[in-house]
């Protein structure tokens, strides 16, 4: 079957568009110099905080993460199909609506900086915990890129996200150069990209002579994700969390330098092949959609397992050049991850069709899938296999969405 689909399509057509040249060219740029960028910033903070710090800096960041359902994650989701059809009031309504909920947020998490201070006397944490409460409002806050990417407008997303980057990097290399304090580190970050989320989604609301049109069905479809993202977070995290609870800093450290090869090579792809085709299949019939899908899955696959066999070949040396000696384990879960990111390949462009038509129905069960099947396997996986229970409950995950995502384009082109 694979074969079949392969000799079905002609691997020029994709680069024969205009579109996906245009797309593609800026999204593909865009990619390349953030995995630079970041692969020299995880080199700094490697190379120059201890073990402990870098993990502190995990720890953090997963407790915001859990709490981004503040921010209405779903209601971003909605945004990009929404303005594809023309309704701009979706993103307006959508902006507000984000930096409202990421005040509350901001305030759980000043809530946490008080715990810490008061009750564990832990002065660093404390204070980070405070920098990340003072910028709640902005800092889940991404209907900037969504409202781009559904109007297609692939140079300004280059042209905002790539000098927002850059300016965290020289930033955090300025910090690093007096001061190794993660207290520092994370304010300067943090300081840049809030302030560049909330610059540019307010000022296109103000001069982006947008439309007042408004789509119920995509803002629904928005508080129906958002709703599930909730469950979606906690799952999404909570490896992170037991390490952090059960394990140490140290631990969640080492384990997350592992899983920046699923970073770098399923999650920043996705978000790549997802800007750019969004806006395409809105436009398709959901049978047509379906059928363009799954005729290009097959060469995507192929690249991919061609692309993972050459980086499994680089890990041992790309770490301990790139993270130092400090993070030698870390290879064993990077290679963990590479097998995940491969089983999860057939749910590629799938996400990015559901969102694309709004689909309820669908994005409840695949969500439930995403939530419920690490909820169930996490615990057990750990106290059986360790800290690789954790990656093996995640491949287990994605076996089961692969399944489904390969079923939903079986029906979907015969609707």
């Amino acid at each position: 079957m694979l074969i079949a689909s392969i000799s079905k399509l002609d691997w020029r057509r994709p680069f024969a568009s205009k579109y996906f040249r245009y797309a593609g060219g800026y999204l593909a740029a865009k990619v390349a110099i953030f995995s630079l960028l970041g692969l020299v910033g995880q080199y700094l903070l490697t190379h120059k905080l201890t073990v402990n710090d870098y993990g502190l800096l995990v720890w953090v960041g997963t407790i915001i993460a859990l709490l981004s359902p503040f921010g209405l994650p779903g209601i971003s989701n909605s945004i990009a199909g929404a303005v594809a059809k023309g309704y701009d009031g979706n993103f307006r309504r959508g902006t507000w609506m984000e930096i409202i909920g990421g005040t509350l947020g901001g305030l759980v998490l000043l809530a946490f900086a008080a715990y810490y201070w008061i009750w564990l006397k832990d002065l660093t944490k404390a204070m980070i915990f405070l920098v990340a409460g003072v910028f709640g409002p902005g800092l889940w806050l991404d209907t900037q890129q969504c409202y781009w990417n559904g109007k297609r407008n692939f140079r300004a997303l280059f042209w905002w996200s790539v000098p927002v980057r850059f300016l965290q990097l020289v930033a955090t290399a300025a910090v690093l150069w007096y001061s190794t304090s993660p207290i520092l580190v994370f304010f300067a970050n943090t300081f840049i990209q809030v302030i560049a989320n909330i610059g540019a989604a307010v000022g296109i609301i103000k001069y982006g002579n947008i439309n007042n049109r408004n789509s119920e069905e995509f803002l629904s479809y928005g508080w129906v994700t958002n709703h599930l993202s909730i469950l979606g977070t906690i799952t999404s995290q909570i490896d992170k969390v037991l390490i952090g609870v059960f394990f140490s800093l140290e631990q969640l450290a080492i384990f997350a330098v592992g899983e920046m090869i699923y970073q770098y090579f399923y999650k920043l792809p996705k978000s790549f092949l997802d800007q750019i085709f969004i806006p395409r299949l809105a436009e398709m019939k959901l049978n047509e959609a379906a059928t363009w899908v799954k005729k290009r899955q097959a060469l995507i696959f192929i690249a991919l397992v061609a692309t993972l066999t050459l980086v499994g070949l680089a890990i041992p040396t790309a770490y301990n050049i790139l993270f130092s000696t400090k993070y030698s384990k870390s290879v064993f879960y990077a290679y963990l991850y590479l097998a995940n990111i491969v089983v999860s390949a057939p749910s590629l462009l799938v996400g990015a069709t559901i969102r694309a038509h709004a689909l309820k129905a669908d994005v409840v069960v695949a969500q439930s899938i995403i939530s419920i099947t690490p909820l169930v396997l996490m615990v057990p996986f750990v106290l059986i296999w360790g800290l690789k229970g954790v990656v093996f409950a995640r491949i287990a995950q994605n076996l089961v969405l692969s399944g489904y995502c390969y079923s939903l384009l079986q029906r979907w082109e015969k609707a």
